[in-house]
């Protein structure tokens, strides 16, 4: 199953770069929970239209906003850990954001089921148990 889960946040990666956000969505469990990481992030988002409007907002921010797998690890039954570069160029700055930082998914029947942002790629293994 653990493979399947690796399968599934790449596949939700790809969807987003492909179909953008309604792609994006069907991947997530109906009662999604989701943290941020970046400075205004901190409120916790519970649900579909709750993640849709954050991530509305980095698109708004940002011309030519995206994110991507750097890399993916198993971390157990039910838990994906992601090394995630986003970015863009900033339309009010013009300055190109370009960062990698740590994610940990949480699968549930097939769907993220919840999603965590960690500043380091070290502080999420550490947060799934795993060890650089």
């Amino acid at each position: 199953m653990s493979q399947e889960n690796v399968e599934i946040v790449k596949a939700n990666y790809a969807a987003f770069a492909q179909g953008g956000i309604d792609q994006w969505l069907e991947h997530w469990a109906d009662d999604l929970d989701f943290q941020g990481v970046n400075p205004g992030d901190e409120r916790p988002i519970h649900g579909k239209d709750g993640l849709r409007a954050h991530i509305q907002e980095w698109i708004d921010t940002f011309d030519d906003f995206g994110f991507d797998a750097v890399e993916l690890f198993d971390a157990g039954p039910d838990t994906v850990v992601s090394f995630e570069r986003f970015g863009g160029r900033a339309r009010i700055s013009g300055v190109e954001a370009d960062q990698v930082f740590g994610v940990v998914f949480t699968i549930r029947d097939g769907k993220i089921a919840a999603c965590r942002e960690y500043a380091t790629t070290h502080e999420a293994l550490e947060a799934a148990g795993l060890r650089e």
